[in-house]
């Protein structure tokens, strides 16, 4: 390929796969549903109070939401970024996990924690507020997306001028004028990225609101929903959908610029982390958050494992749920837990292998220069939401493909767009790392410029590629939303299974489910670790 042309060809497959898979479909959802409706269907979507609470939920969740987890996350961030300390790098890397679970897993946590029939609650009975109601999906939200509001203010003290530290207090600067004129002003972009990209996933929040409270707190993802399945309103809908879109779009397109900056920044110059400074009273409030952060993430888990290992089914003995998932006595959806988990797994595998070699192509055109056009164009999955998505696919692909029997394909694809992003970014930072000079010396040998990317650069970033795949793997593993509005029950996953149990009321089996995707999950976040944490600016 010509130097010129190269970089267009290499963003051909990604360009395409998010137009026809993202920005075509949800366009003609909306445009369609205009049509049909006109401006009278239009105001009259908008005057439905039931759209207006779902819209003000959105807004109220995802505002609280990321008010909290900045709140919650920036200490941690700080100890992480600006502090050298034992088991550091553990807890740097563990805190992925969090983020690879479904969110239902996060919901019944935070029901085993804090419900009615919790420890806790036995001891302090106001706790049970934590588990229901709006606290309850602002706490989910919160342990959902306090890790990435940590790592991204860590990443942001990182990228901190340690020359202007040093200068500063060589010249007698206090730790108050330090922090305010040196790293200080990157931490709080990085925690402000992380709060946003917090609203933008609350506002979406669709598993915590239908389980921890109901219809008076759905979001605009879960007030979609109910208008498709429960109601037959699809082109209501449609417009609902459309509006949510247009009023993400400020913080998507804002959370994009901070982590360009971020990104831009790069690493401090010689940056030297610093022993804790524990006889400090300035620290002890960042370590008291920090440890209060770590302890609850590490309950909620060791609470659904817990309550996994002593699951019983309905009417057995503790213990007695793992043997109903896997010998088929106990079936969701139609299917039994052992043909769930395979569909789960090729479905992610496969998203996973889509989303990887889209990335490793449009990496190559990023590498030349054709960077934030294509980035702010791959946000598209992140703000149309799961749910619109799978909707926008359903209106648009099913009939070409021949309707439920394809199903399948909907789900791979709908999984593979969700992930994409991620795998982008993640190769994106480890080619970041890469000396341009490899692939200057392979074409001044001769190569053409897509091969040297290919066994010049690529190579070198092999850690941040399968750390991307693997992400992309775990993030399709744990997808719940747009799966189960596509699903038909032949092709039931594991996630979707467990909103079954768990809306049932199947409590032991619910456990039992969501002890094994912790288990998994836990297993995709030690491959992850091979490959490094900044996937997740």
């Amino acid at each position: 390929m010509r130097r010129g042309a190269a970089p267009t060809l290499a963003l051909a497959p990604v360009s395409l796969f998010v137009g026809l898979l993202a920005a075509l479909p949800v366009a003609f959802l909306v445009g369609r549903a205009l049509v049909s409706s006109g401006l009278p269907g239009l105001v009259a979507a908008w005057s439905d109070p039931l759209n207006g609470q779902a819209v003000e939920n959105s807004l109220v969740q995802g505002g609280l939401s990321a008010v909290a987890t900045v709140a919650s996350g920036y200490p941690l961030g700080v100890l992480l970024g600006r502090y050298d300390w034992r088991g550091r790098s553990v807890v740097r890397a563990a805190l992925v996990v969090p983020f690879l679970l479904p969110s239902l897993v996060m919901v019944l946590g935070v029901e085993d924690l804090f419900g009615p029939t919790s420890p806790m609650a036995q001891a302090l009975p106001a706790v049970t507020q934590l588990a229901r109601g709006v606290p309850g999906i602002v706490l989910v939200n919160l342990l959902f997306n306090v890790p990435m509001v940590a790592l991204l203010t860590a990443v942001g003290i990182e990228s901190a001028s340690a020359p202007l530290e040093e200068t500063l207090t060589t010249l007698g600067a206090g730790p108050l004028r330090v922090y305010r004129e040196a790293w200080g002003p990157p931490s709080w972009r990085g925690a402000l990225a992380g709060g946003l990209l917090t609203f933008l996933f609350s506002a979406l929040a669709f598993a915590a609101p239908l389980l921890l409270c109901g219809p008076r707190c759905y979001t605009v993802e879960a007030r979609v929903w109910s208008l498709v399945r429960e109601l037959l309103a699809p082109g209501e809908a449609a417009l609902l959908a459309g509006t949510m879109v247009v009023l993400l779009v400020a913080p998507a397109l804002a959370y994009f610029l901070l982590v360009r900056r971020l990104e831009g920044a790069g690493p401090g110059a010689s940056r030297r982390l610093r022993p804790i400074p524990w006889r400090s009273p300035g620290a002890w409030p960042v370590l008291a958050a920090s440890v209060a952060v770590l302890a609850l993430l590490t309950g909620l888990l060791g609470s659904v494992v817990a309550r996994a290992v002593v699951a019983a089914r309905p009417g057995g003995a503790p213990g007695s749920a793992w043997g109903a998932l896997f010998t088929g006595s106990a079936t969701a959806g139609g299917i039994p837990t052992s043909a769930a988990l395979v569909n789960s797994l090729v479905f992610a595998g496969s998203a996973a292998a889509i989303a990887t070699l889209l990335a490793v192509a449009a990496g190559f055109a990023r590498r030349d220069g054709v960077r934030s056009a294509l980035r702010v164009y791959l946000f598209l999955p992140l703000l149309v939401s799961p749910v619109v998505l799978a909707f926008a696919l359903a209106t648009f692909w099913r009939p070409l493909l021949g309707g439920d029997a394809q199903v399948w394909l909907l789900v791979l694809l709908a999984q593979a767009t969700v992930a994409l992003p991620f795998a982008l970014q993640s190769l994106d930072v480890g080619l970041a790392a890469v000396p341009r000079a490899f692939r200057e010396a392979a074409q001044s040998l001769g190569a053409r410029p897509f091969a040297a990317y290919l066994e010049g650069e690529l190579p070198l970033a092999r850690g941040a590629l399968v750390t991307g795949a693997l992400f992309a793997f775990a993030l399709g593993l744990g997808e719940f939303t747009a799966t189960y509005f596509l699903v038909t029950p032949a092709f039931t996953t594991l996630p979707v299974e467990l909103y079954h149990y768990a809306a049932t009321r199947a409590a032991g089996l619910a456990d039992a489910l969501a002890g094994l995707l912790v288990v998994v999950s836990l297993a995709a976040f030690l491959l992850v670790q091979r490959g490094g944490y900044r996937v997740l600016l």
